[in-house]
């Protein structure tokens, strides 16, 4: 099956409307462009945070899914896979090892079309135990980058996550 981008590719190339981009145009991808960059970083961070959750047998998504849940007397999953920025069948293929391991039960919502989860005592237990190794971790990276860089780059990444850069564009 061909994709509808590989299609509009495959015309434009035909119809012979846009020349190959030069290497040094493609140099600055490298090194000014948002998505690029921030795959990267997120990439990097994620396998540095997945590595010390190990530990404690949590990846860095399931870890976020369990310390979201820990501000709440749970949540339906609609808006948790809003505040995360995670697609609902990603959330749900994360809630499955939390449901599994005991973490993570389905509790009654006002909507009863809406699924609603939230911790038990498993998942404290299991909150209790990553907290303070995600802690050291994330001191440990903020000591590196430093103070005011990592309030600036926190900044930054909020305002992107709320989609504020986007609001008059079609994504």
């Amino acid at each position: 099956m061909v994709r509808k981008s590989e299609q509009r590719i495959a015309k434009k190339n035909s119809e012979g409307e846009s020349s190959n981009p030069t290497r040094e145009e493609l140099l600055t991808v490298g090194l000014g462009c948002l998505n690029f960059n921030l795959k990267r970083a997120s990439r990097a961070i994620a396998q540095y945070f997945d590595h010390v959750l190990d530990q404690v047998g949590l990846t860095s998504p399931r870890f976020n899914i369990l310390m979201t849940l820990g501000t709440t007397d749970g949540m339906e999953l609609a808006p948790m896979a809003e505040l995360l920025v995670m697609d609902r069948t990603t959330l749900l293929r994360n809630l499955e090892p939390l449901e599994s391991l005991g973490y993570v039960e389905d509790i009654p919502s006002d909507n009863k079309r809406a699924r609603k989860v939230a911790l038990t005592a498993a998942g404290w237990e299991a909150l209790r135990l990553a907290y303070p190794i995600w802690k050291e971790a994330h001191d440990q990276v903020v000591s590196n980058l430093g103070i005011p860089e990592w309030k600036t780059l926190i900044k930054g990444l909020r305002t992107v996550a709320k989609k504020r850069i986007f609001e008059n564009q079609k994504v």
